[in-house]
């Protein structure tokens, strides 16, 4: 009797401690989540702005009450250090630019971010480094051009941009480097990209580099006069590439799509994925992969480069520059049978 008169007072004093085991925390409702997630793509009214505004509605149809910030910026360069740095939550990227992000290498190096994470790739179709000329230089392909050391006129975007990075590399490449075209009576030129295609459409510039997505739009108004011919990227040039930077070796420009392209043009390039970071939820990564790989025909409604994306592969390493996939992410494409 004496145990029994002792169990009362002993249970209301275990209670009020709260030693009694908690109840498991309620499991992650999508219909219910009302989290923020800051998400980064590039300016509005490009791309990668359209592609994030689209999945983010494609986000909201599993989670509702969602919020979503869809930041205008900071692009294929900016996007993994935002992630990275906690000042998003998601954002679009190139997997090239994840790689080197991750790794701490080209326009990282020293900084690697080791927290970023995959949630899908080959969201569209691979964007393309578009070698462009005019096409009274003469010239059958880049080594030809450069063979010449010739006063070439180059026009690039801003250092640091994507797109001028790039440059930098297929010349290196080559064996070429921006002060040897100034040595060659040359000039090199770091503007804005809207002013490097006015340049090359009024004939004020003989080459430019840049990556391009499909019929992107820019790119087509520059075309449209003619007098512009895209050179093809030679196969030891994009191994070497491929090999030290992790791009994608062979890529094409196809015939008739852009004004000047007479037939299929090799290339090097890199497709869109969706990065995360490790402190992201796998409940949070599960839900946004499986938003977007189950509302593709939303995707493909709002820009024709997202028909490309195909859920079966996204989860693959090769179009994520390598770096870890999401445990949500890989949760999701395990549930489809997608990884065996």
């Amino acid at each position: 009797m004496r145990v029994l008169k002792l169990f009362g007072p002993l249970l209301a004093l275990t209670l009020a401690l709260g030693l009694v085991a908690p109840r498991p925390a309620s499991a992650f409702d999508p219909a219910t989540a009302n989290n923020k997630v800051r998400f980064a793509s590039m300016s509005v009214g490009g791309s990668w702005y359209i592609y994030a505004v689209t999945c983010t509605e494609a986000m909201k149809k599993v989670m509702p009450h969602l919020v979503v910030d869809v930041f205008p910026y900071q692009g294929g360069i900016g996007n993994p250090i935002l992630v990275g740095s906690g000042k998003a939550e998601m954002g679009l990227s190139f997997s090239v630019a994840s790689n080197w992000a991750y790794n701490g290498i080209v326009t990282y190096k020293g900084k690697p971010r080791k927290n970023l994470r995959a949630l899908l790739g080959g969201l569209s179709s691979p964007y393309r480094i578009g070698v462009v000329v005019n096409e009274k230089l003469g010239v059958n392909s880049l080594e030809e051009l450069l063979a010449k050391k010739g006063p070439i006129r180059l026009v690039t975007v801003q250092r640091g941009g994507l797109g001028e990075i790039m440059t930098s590399l297929i010349l290196e490449s080559y064996g070429v480097s921006y002060d040897d075209i100034k040595a060659w009576g040359g000039s090199v030129s770091h503007i804005d990209l809207g002013s490097a295609i006015s340049q090359m459409k009024d004939g004020q510039a003989d080459l430019f580099i840049h990556n391009m997505s499909y019929k992107m739009p820019n790119i087509t108004e520059m075309c449209l006069r003619g007098g512009l011919q895209f050179l093809p990227i030679g196969d030891k040039q994009a191994n070497y590439l491929a090999e030290k930077y992790g791009i994608m070796p062979k890529v094409y420009f196809e015939k008739g799509e852009f004004n000047g392209i007479t037939e299929q043009v090799r290339s090097i390039g890199y497709p869109t994925s969706v990065i995360a970071s490790s402190e992201m939820s796998d409940d949070m990564a599960y839900n946004i992969v499986k938003a977007i790989c189950e509302n593709k025909s939303m995707l493909v409604a709002a820009h024709a480069s997202l028909a490309a994306f195909d859920p079966a592969n996204a989860w693959k390493p090769e179009i994520n520059g390598g770096i870890p996939l999401h445990p949500g992410a890989e949760r999701y494409f395990k549930e489809k049978g997608y990884i065996q």
